[in-house]
């Protein structure tokens, strides 16, 4: 799924939550990440504008993770090996 100012957080939400992702980073990096839930209230280093933002963790677990803001974001692809 393409990452783009008009993506809506809950395509993202409803496609991807619970999932393990290959997420293709703007700056040419690939991560592979656990998908816990989106986030309309990212903040960079706590400060600046909301962001919306996938919240992410490479454990597995549904009840932690950090985040990424979507501007950081090219695309999000399921992980063909889970």
């Amino acid at each position: 799924m393409k990452i783009t100012p008009k993506t809506d957080l809950w395509d993202v939400d409803s496609r991807f939550a619970c999932s393990w992702v290959i997420v293709h980073m703007k700056d040419g990096r690939k991560l592979n990440l656990y998908i816990v839930d989106v986030d309309d209230e990212f903040q960079r280093n706590d400060e600046g504008p909301e962001l919306n933002a996938i919240v992410y963790n490479t454990t597995g677990s549904n009840s932690y993770g950090n985040g990424i803001a979507f501007d950081d974001i090219d695309s999000i692809d399921l992980d063909p090996k889970h």
